[in-house]
């Protein structure tokens, strides 16, 4: 096609844009995000699309693929289409936050929960699927935790680990401490989910919580958070650390890291 008064003509199947559009001054990368974005918020590519690939996106703005890859990456980095690996190609992620709920009772172990805990209960009853990958270890406490369980800071603790999945997606970071000898030859040692929950466990063995001190710290994520959980650049992390007390000493401290641009925490408490 020939150029008109110096401009190039627009490309039949290129997506129009006019003089008035305010990303007309923008490099091209962030004209084909910020059009994909629009796609995507329009619902025209809803949760679970394919996002066309590079070689069509970039037939289709006329440009290299580098431009277009670093416009997919833009875009991954805000949380909206995955990384894309090898040949599976980048789809559109699910943007619903996921609505966290504490309740003192389901906590004590009062509740019938669909799942091991209240994260499984609640996706369920939403209609997700959840998952996780455990790994235990035994740690020494160190001044951080063992303040929190008032013990020693070389007093041997087990961590359960665990990576949360909804619909094979990360979710969250999930850790809960417990001083040894309080678990020892139990199931909490193994790297299996315990069923009902360990809340009823803990009972068992004579140390039923009765009340929580909960903490809630925003900050950025460190580098291992970002490549498990794969948080975009620029989004802080809630983390929410929970110590479970009997009525005689602390017995259990859960460490959860969750991204801010998923989740949600909400708490129903007694009046």
């Amino acid at each position: 096609m020939a150029a008109v008064n110096g401009e190039q003509p627009q490309r039949p199947d290129q997506p129009a844009r006019s003089e008035q559009s305010p990303y007309h001054d923008q490099p091209q990368y962030q004209v084909i995000a910020n059009d994909l974005r629009a796609r995507i918020q329009r619902r025209e590519l809803p949760p679970g699309a394919q996002v066309p690939t590079e070689k069509d996106l970039a037939a289709t703005y006329g440009c290299s693929r580098n431009t277009v890859r670093m416009a997919l990456s833009a875009l991954a980095n805000e949380g909206l289409i995955s990384a894309g690996r090898a040949r599976a190609g980048r789809t559109v992620r699910r943007r619903e936050q996921f609505v966290l709920t504490h309740r003192v009772e389901d906590e004590l172990g009062a509740a019938r929960l669909r799942g091991p805990d209240s994260f499984a209960d609640q996706a369920h009853r939403l209609g997700r699927t959840p998952t996780q990958k455990i790994e235990v270890a035994i740690v020494a406490a160190g001044p951080e935790y063992g303040t929190r369980l008032e013990v020693p800071a070389d007093e041997r603790l087990v961590v359960r680990r665990r990576v949360r999945f909804l619909d094979d997606t990360p979710s969250h970071l999930s850790e809960s401490f417990y001083p040894l000898a309080l678990v020892k030859d139990t199931p909490v040692l193994d790297p299996e989910e315990i069923v009902p929950s360990v809340v009823p466990l803990l009972a068992a063995l004579g140390h039923r919580q009765v009340r929580f001190v909960d903490e809630i710290i925003a900050r950025m994520p460190d580098p291992y958070e970002v490549r498990l959980l794969e948080i975009g650049i620029g989004v802080p992390v809630i983390e929410h650390l929970r110590t479970g007390w009997s009525p005689e000493r602390p017995v259990r401290l859960t460490r959860t890291v969750l991204p801010s641009d998923r989740h949600q925490l909400r708490y129903e408490l007694p009046g």
